[in-house]
């Protein structure tokens, strides 16, 4: 990850001041703590998520899902929820609802409302897929939403209900 950033960046040094991980011992192993308890390395992901280039926030993304812990990788893949390009938002939100992860629902209700197609699509789809823990945060959305967006929550409070009934 810090061979990409410098490649993409052109810094020398170990980014952000960090000092670079160690090295591999003579038995092979990475010297230090293991990945998942490294503050450093949870520290350095964290700010690559948000890195002006797409290509390192996804290559951010890829390394912690090869070294973090499973809640820490869907963690970083909810941040990628904000991303300003929406293929990247909706690669995050199918990675969310295909995980089932309850803690993203929130958001991904929110991005009914996104601005591009693809993206509510994928949210529309990704909540119907995570069921009926969805249907509280829809039905809130839907309680507060203006009347003209309110049909965006319905619709798929429908196909819920529908899907859960038909099973």
């Amino acid at each position: 990850m810090v061979d990409v950033l410098r490649r993409e960046t052109g810094e020398r040094h170990a980014p952000y001041g960090l000092p670079l991980l160690p090295g591999p011992c003579p038995s092979g192993r990475v010297a230090g703590p293991e990945p998942d308890e490294d503050p450093r390395l949870r520290l350095l992901i964290d700010d690559l998520l948000k890195h002006p280039r797409p290509k390192v926030r996804l290559h951010a993304h890829r390394t912690s899902r090869a070294m973090l812990c499973r809640t820490a990788y869907l963690h970083h893949t909810a941040v990628l929820l904000g991303d300003p390009q929406p293929d990247v938002t909706r690669t995050a939100i199918r990675t969310l609802c295909h995980a089932g992860w309850e803690p993203a629902i929130p958001a991904v209700v929110d991005l009914l409302k996104h601005s591009h197609p693809a993206v509510r699509k994928a949210a529309r789809e990704g909540l119907t897929r995570m069921g009926t823990s969805a249907v509280p945060a829809l039905r809130h959305a839907a309680d507060h939403a203006r009347p003209d967006k309110r049909p965006l929550f319905e619709e798929v409070l429908h196909r819920i209900t529908a899907s859960a009934g038909g099973t």
